[in-house]
């Protein structure tokens, strides 16, 4: 399992599709038709399914979303289907707009 998260700050962003598209790799990864958009506790956040051609791969998730004047991104891979999605949920689970919670 490989986990990437990048963050920036970037006041007046509010869709952050922009850092999605900046930490999924055009020539590994294939995001899903679909580009999930959600309200997570008052923050914007886009989430796609992805597979890969690393080893680390095939399946795998990236996420990103809005905090103030920060946009963050987390991508993981993962060897078994299914198990991106809680991955993601529990990152977000541990982030506080304002801080992060160490694991």
């Amino acid at each position: 399992m490989v986990i990437n998260v990048i963050w920036l700050q970037a006041p007046g962003i509010s869709d952050p599709k922009y850092l999605l598209n900046t930490i999924l790799d055009d020539q590994a990864d294939n995001q899903a038709r679909t580009l999930d958009v959600k309200l997570i506790r008052n923050m914007n956040v886009r989430y796609t399914q992805i597979t890969t051609t690393i080893s680390e791969g095939p399946f795998g998730s990236a996420g990103a979303w809005t905090c103030s004047e920060r946009v963050f991104v987390w991508k993981v891979y993962t060897p078994q289907a299914g198990t991106a999605i809680p991955l993601f949920e529990e990152a977000l689970s541990r982030f506080i707009c304002g801080q992060l919670l160490a694991y």
